[in-house]
C-alpha cells in the first residue's frame, strides 16, 4: 500500500517537471551540459562626452539624466558542443535630475548603446536600447535590474580582459 502510494506521488512529480514550458527544459538542459567558469571582465568606462544626457523641451532644458550605477560580472562558457562564449552580463542603475519642479507626469524615453572592443580598438558588438520612465518626483534613480544585458563574444581567440566596454547616452 505505501509502495503504490509512493510510486503515485514519484509519477505525479515527473508529470508536474515534465508539463512546464519547453523554455525551462532548454535552460535545465543547457545548465546541466554547459560548462560556466568566471574570467577576468574587461574594463568598462563611459563614451567621452556621453556619460550623461541633458533632454531640452521647446529650447529650454527640462532633465538631466546619467548612469548611476553599473554592475557587470564575466563568465566563459563551453558547450556541450565544445563551442567557447565569452559572457558579460550587465545590470544599470540611472539617476534623473529635473532643472524645474515638474507638474506633469509623463512618460519619458531615452537610449543608451553598449560597445565592446578589442584590443585593436575594433567594435565586436554593439548594441542600443531604449528604456522609458514615469517621471515622479524632482530627483530618481531608475532601475533596469529586471533587464539584464547580456554580452557574447563567440570563439574568441583573445582574451575578454584585454577588450574595452564603452557606455554613452545616444541623443534623441
Amino acid at each position: 500500500m505505501y509502495i503504490r502510494h509512493f510510486l503515485l506521488f514519484i509519477l505525479f512529480l515527473l508529470t508536474i517537471s515534465c508539463s512546464g514550458p519547453s523554455s525551462k527544459i532548454m535552460e535545465l538542459h543547457e545548465d546541466v551540459f554547459n560548462e560556466k567558469q568566471s574570467i577576468l571582465c574587461p574594463k568598462v568606462s563611459f563614451i567621452e562626452g556621453l556619460d550623461k544626457l541633458i533632454v531640452t523641451l521647446e529650447e529650454k532644458e527640462t532633465y538631466k539624466i546619467k548612469f548611476h550605477e553599473v554592475k557587470w560580472i564575466c563568465y566563459s562558457e563551453i558547450s556541450k558542443e565544445r563551442n567557447q562564449t565569452d559572457n558579460i552580463d550587465l545590470s544599470f542603475s540611472f539617476k534623473v535630475d529635473y532643472i524645474d519642479d515638474i507638474n506633469d507626469f509623463k512618460a519619458e524615453k531615452f537610449t543608451f548603446i553598449v560597445a565592446l572592443l578589442n584590443k585593436n580598438n575594433e567594435i565586436i558588438s554593439k548594441k542600443k536600447f531604449s528604456r522609458s520612465f514615469l517621471n515622479n518626483s524632482k530627483s530618481e534613480i531608475i532601475s533596469n535590474n529586471d533587464a539584464l544585458i547580456n554580452i557574447k563574444v563567440n570563439n574568441s581567440n583573445d582574451e575578454i580582459y584585454d577588450h574595452r566596454l564603452l557606455l554613452g547616452f545616444m541623443k534623441n
